[in-house]
């Protein structure tokens, strides 16, 4: 082997050897960047928490979940998660680019995989729907939002009866809200009253389905 053939050799062996290096082994699944933190912050500014609860817990129910859906802790690879979030199926409203950036994505995918490991808030079993409906009328929710959470189109206020968010998403949809909603802090509504508005906006019956009303199907 000539001199100028060694060293070509040389060279492709070395190039090869340091690619071995830096290439992940068979099997294992490279972990995307992202910061938990402002992952947190765009997963709040973004609004997901009104549907999939503050850490991402979805609205379990009976042992089963029913409603939004738990993202916490997510088996999705993040090309598949962005895929979800950019094309979404069911009623969740698609988000481009323009609105949460990859980066973003990136950074609320690595929240979710740390909010799995975290406790949610629950709602507590001594939440009184009777003292929730004194609460209610008492800071004035029904102004904006109807005497049973039904919402209003002429104020704007959102539909909460019966709530279909998690207690935690609700908890800190008050705490900020978006739109004209002025945020609700703890020393002005504490987390047990809160508890109780829930409870008393989740003690009312869901409104009838359109096709069972005559007068909309004719």
């Amino acid at each position: 082997m000539t001199r100028a053939a060694a060293l070509v050799v040389a060279s492709a062996f070395g190039t090869a050897a340091t690619f071995s290096l830096l290439a992940p082994l068979p099997g294992a699944v490279a972990q995307p960047a992202g910061d938990p933190q402002n992952g947190k912050r765009a997963f709040e500014r973004l609004g997901c928490l009104a549907c999939h609860g503050s850490a991402g817990e979805g609205m379990p129910q009976a042992g089963k979940e029913a409603g939004p859906t738990r993202i916490a802790g997510t088996r999705l690879s993040l090309p598949e998660f962005v895929h979800s979030v950019r094309e979404p199926k069911g009623q969740m409203p698609a988000f481009a680019a323009k609105q949460a950036s990859d980066a973003e994505l990136s950074d609320i995918y690595a929240f979710l995989q740390s909010a799995g490991t975290q406790p949610a808030l629950e709602l507590p079993s001594t939440a009184s729907p009777q003292t929730g409906k004194r609460l209610y009328t008492a800071f004035g929710c029904y102004e904006c939002h109807g005497l049973e959470g039904q919402g209003s189109v002429q104020t704007g206020g959102t539909r909460f009866g019966p709530p279909q968010t998690p207690f935690s998403g609700f908890v800190a949809y008050v705490r900020r809200p978006t739109g004209q909603m002025p945020p609700y802090e703890a020393k002005v509504v504490s987390d047990t009253q809160l508890a109780d508005i829930y409870a008393f906006l989740r003690s009312i019956p869901p409104p009838a389905p359109a096709k069972s009303i005559p007068l909309l199907n004719r």
